[in-house]
């Protein structure tokens, strides 16, 4: 008889021990935030008549309230910015050197005005993004060239946003600015360095026209911070 108990009892302790294991994992899962998805401009090439391009990062420290100071986005406005410059710009000719420089690569959070409604989640706060670039191009002899360009972007969110909500407003904000970037770098470059633009087709060694030619690539230079 005290058997047939405890095998009962063994039953009933089992059930509650399952349905929390399963809320566990069902808890989990609801808490699982995707990877951030970037969509950085890849192209096409932009060749410039110098030897090398290289990049400084000069741009100021983030503030003790940046947004990435309490969250993992990756990457950053910085990192962003150089994986961009290496897909964009290309060195095809035999001297001179380009450097891109970071100026400015922020993000902040700032208060936005809302009513204190109990009904009605507001948006509270926004994420604001900004970054600015120079492409100094120092030529062969007294050749010399400068591009400027900045973008903006902000995004709001909601009052306790989630973890999700806040990786999707800065997805929001970084692929916006990044794309607001690369049009403004264009526009600069047309209308201040199209001198040392390459846009004839590109010959291989062999002579053969295959719209590339073997260049350095963009190589590291050094990082100034402030």
């Amino acid at each position: 008889m005290a058997k047939g108990l405890n095998k009962g009892m063994n039953k009933f302790r089992l059930v509650p021990l399952l349905s929390l294991v399963v809320l566990g994992l069902l808890a989990g899962c609801a808490d699982t935030v995707p990877a951030l998805h970037t969509d950085i401009p890849q192209g096409p090439k932009i060749n410039l008549d110098v030897q090398t391009v290289t990049l400084a990062d000069r741009s100021q420290m983030q503030s003790a309230t940046s947004p990435y100071t309490t969250n993992n986005f990756q990457p950053t406005i910085t990192e962003a910015i150089r994986q961009w410059a290496a897909n964009r710009f290309q060195a095809v000719g035999t001297g001179g050197e380009a450097v891109v420089i970071i100026k400015d690569a922020s993000l902040s959070l700032q208060p936005i005005p809302h009513s204190n409604d109990w009904f009605k989640r507001e948006q509270t706060t926004k994420y604001t993004a900004h970054a600015e670039v120079d492409i100094e191009i120092k030529g062969v002899g007294t050749r010399y060239a400068l591009a400027s360009a900045q973008a903006s972007r902000f995004e709001t969110l909601p009052e306790n946003p989630s973890e999700l909500e806040r990786q999707n407003a800065y997805t929001t904000v970084l692929n916006g600015l990044m794309r607001d970037l690369n049009q403004s770098v264009e526009n600069s470059i047309r209308e201040h360095m199209q001198d040392f633009v390459i846009t004839a087709p590109l010959i291989n060694n062999n002579g053969m026209n295959n719209g590339m030619q073997s260049a350095p690539q963009m190589v590291p230079s050094q990082t100034y911070s402030h």
